[in-house]
């Protein structure tokens, strides 16, 4: 595996200006819980107890290379906190708390990742001007992605969700009293609570639009003091609720409703 490694003496050791020398190959389940410091390239799948990974970074590449790295209900797979312009992709995260975690951190790309069993599988927290593209989530215990301030009321903001496939969460995308997101080109279906939970005290000037939200408890869920958003373009299918809630002072163009239980509901 190609990287510099905050983890164990022994490897620790073994690293002389970024190069390793003559150290045994070490077993693939020793990165688990190690802090990343250069692009790392997985070789072999990653089964942890506890954390999986932590970027000690900016500037990294994680490249899962198609592998799987596994938890047992605990910790979190890939930690990532008060770091800039990493990139996450190309493998599977199941079994953790959350599958990947971004605390106030920006221009993280997390891209190309399947996640599944996880609590949430993507989890943005006082974090702003990042991707979350191309990933496929499903089955996670309570939601796909989630994006929500800090204790400290720090926001996440400019951040953009596009291109995923978020199948059986509860929420999909729980937007949680932030502003200014993009949520766009997502596939959002059999979430039992809503498509798009929209919650925690309301908020202003994020854009939903092209998502194709199906089979869903309600397609857009509203909660009180969401106004000022920008709902666009956006295909209701099959959803038992279309849009749940007091949107009345958002703007709504060009959505299609097709076979819902109700299109709007309260």
């Amino acid at each position: 595996m190609e990287a510099r490694l905050n983890a164990r003496p022994c490897l620790r050791a073994a690293i002389i200006a970024g190069f390793l020398l003559f150290a045994p190959r070490l077993a693939a389940d020793d990165l688990c819980g190690a802090t990343i410091l250069a692009d790392l390239k997985l070789d072999s799948d990653l089964s942890c107890p506890g954390d999986g990974l932590f970027v000690g970074a900016d500037n990294v590449k994680i490249n899962l290379n198609g592998h799987t790295i596994a938890g047992s209900g605990m910790g979190v797979g890939i930690t990532l906190r008060a770091r800039h312009d990493v990139v996450i992709h190309g493998g599977t995260i199941t079994d953790f708390v959350t599958g990947i975690f971004v605390s106030n951190s920006s221009g993280v790309v997390v891209k190309e990742n399947r996640l599944t069993r996880n609590r949430e599988a993507v989890f943005l927290i006082a974090s702003s001007g990042n991707v979350v593209k191309g990933n496929i989530a499903w089955q996670n215990l309570l939601r796909g992605i989630m994006i929500r301030p800090n204790a400290s009321g720090v926001v996440s903001t400019q951040n953009l969700v596009v291109e995923n496939t978020l199948t059986a969460n509860p929420s999909g995308i729980l937007l949680f009293a932030q502003p200014g997101n993009i949520l766009k080109e997502n596939l959002i279906a059999e979430s039992t609570v809503a498509g798009i939970d929209l919650t925690g005290g309301g908020s202003a000037g994020n854009v939903m639009k092209e998502n194709i939200l199906t089979a869903n408890a309600a397609g857009i869920k509203f909660g009180p003091g969401w106004t000022g958003n920008r709902i666009v373009e956006n295909s209701f299918q099959m959803n038992t609720c279309g849009v749940q809630g007091t949107a009345d002072d958002n703007t709504f163009k060009e959505n299609v409703f097709s076979s819902n239980g109700s299109d709007s509901c309260f």
